[in-house]
């Protein structure tokens, strides 16, 4: 399987490089409790229309070892910049989902040196709010795994088009995971603070699921409306719940394919 090591951290990662020249380069990070496969469906399509799509499991998730030393946003925004150089990617499109939201949005707008765009899906603002959300999650999976997370994300996370198959593999994500670096990234969701939107200057599109509980429309709308850009974009999925690219893969991949060329 394919690693790169960055520093202290090994990270496993998949490469889907066009047959012919390369239009453009999209690095994807996930949200918790999930993996590089997320975006499996939507790095196939993108590969097809002649661009570059790298994805990779964060630290402490699913392939990519947990190192008992904790992260943070900063940490994970690192990790991108650090593949980018691995990989010998000058300038990308960031895609994030969920928690990785919070890492794209932090990217665009700090390093707009390498980030040429941002893709947000089901971005989370961070919030007080959320703590004792996350905090109970630590205590659920310390005691009794990540079957218990299995057992109820899948279900209560997505939307009423959401099929028993999308539900199967978000249940498979879960499992995949390690209770230790699971409950690590939750840490790192309780101690983000909202990235500087003001300071976006790149151009930004925002996904939001119409039935998400995890990142609320409400929470979309704020933190596009606090984005200092002039080239942004809100686009709400119907019927959509948390899991936008397993829920709806073809809406999503036309949104980003639409997006891309508007800003051309």
């Amino acid at each position: 399987m394919p690693y790169l090591q960055l520093g202290y951290k090994k990270i496993h990662y998949t490469d889907f490089k066009p047959e012919k020249g390369i239009r453009e380069t999209f690095i994807c990070i996930h949200g918790l409790g999930s993996s590089q496969d997320y975006y499996h469906a939507i790095a196939l399509g993108l590969q097809a229309q002649g661009f570059r799509c790298i994805t990779f499991d964060t630290t402490g998730a699913a392939r990519s070892p947990y190192t008992f030393i904790e992260q943070s946003i900063q940490t994970h925004a690192d990790d991108v910049i650090g593949i980018l150089d691995q990989l010998e990617v000058s300038k990308a499109i960031v895609v994030g989902h969920s928690m990785g939201g919070i890492v794209a949005a932090h990217l665009a707008a700090e390093r707009n040196d390498r980030v040429v765009a941002a893709i947000l899906i089901g971005p989370v603002y961070p919030s007080d709010a959320a703590i004792p959300i996350f905090e109970k999650r630590i205590q659920t999976v310390e005691r009794e795994g990540m079957e218990a997370m299995a057992n109820t994300v899948p279900y209560a996370a997505t939307g009423k088009s959401a099929s028993p198959l999308a539900k199967a593999f978000i249940r498979e994500l879960l499992l995949g995971q390690s209770s230790a670096g699971y409950c690590s990234n939750c840490r790192v969701i309780i101690a983000s603070k909202p990235p500087r939107y003001s300071d976006i200057a790149v151009p930004i599109l925002v996904l939001a699921g119409e039935e998400d509980k995890s990142a609320p429309l409400e929470g979309c709308q704020r933190m596009f409306d606090e984005m200092g850009t002039s080239e942004k974009k809100l686009a709400v999925l119907r019927g959509v719940g948390h899991w936008h690219c397993i829920e709806a893969f073809a809406e999503v991949g036309k949104q980003i394919l639409a997006f891309y060329h508007e800003n051309q």
